[in-house]
């Protein structure tokens, strides 16, 4: 099944689309959580939580790249789950717990004003990753969203080491000018 259909069964709000994007995106999604987590509990319950976002997120959102926003909300829930791992590993935790316990209770503004924030950054980097080639976006969406290493780039696309470290510190350069043409730097 293909992203559209997958997509068009999320917006129906048939169960089925979480079948079909886990047969399709779950290898990747794990992948990308297992980048972060190590344990395999953790992986799978990083991945089950994607797609419960996506659950969520689809409607209203409406991805153009299905397999980009699953990688992303995984990314995210395990970088998450790993802040909240190394915090309890230190010891402290309790008032990060409660606050974030006392959250889904109350709302303040500044949610609003930086879910709004977050979501302009997010059509601005599209934007940017769109005026990108081909090439120079995938490596950077391999490297700075897949998580992968500058080795593994290499492999996979069949470029060499210092290829894929150019490209990336080109693009970042491109990006940090972007941004702040756009007023976010």
């Amino acid at each position: 099944m293909d992203d559209e259909e997958i997509i068009r069964l999320f917006q129906l709000r048939n169960e089925q689309a979480l079948a079909e994007t886990a047969k399709k995106h779950g290898t990747v999604c794990r992948m990308t959580a297992g980048k972060i987590l190590s344990s395999e509990q953790d992986i799978e319950e990083c991945v089950n939580d994607a797609l419960m976002q996506a659950w969520k997120n689809i409607p209203p959102d409406r991805p153009s790249n299905l397999a980009a926003f699953l990688v992303t909300i995984t990314r995210n829930i395990a970088l998450n789950r790993w802040k909240h791992q190394q915090r309890f590993k230190r010891g402290g935790g309790q008032i990060t717990l409660v606050l974030d316990e006392l959250s889904d209770c109350i709302h303040s503004s500044e949610n609003v004003e930086e879910t709004i924030d977050k979501r302009l950054l997010v059509q601005s980097m599209e934007a940017f990753l769109d005026s990108l080639s081909y090439d120079a976006r995938t490596i950077f969406v391999q490297r700075y969203i897949a998580m992968l290493s500058v080795s593994e780039i290499a492999e996979r696309y069949q470029l060499s080491e210092s290829k894929v470290k150019v490209t990336l510190m080109r693009v970042r350069q491109k990006l940090r000018k972007y941004l702040k043409q756009e007023g976010w730097l």
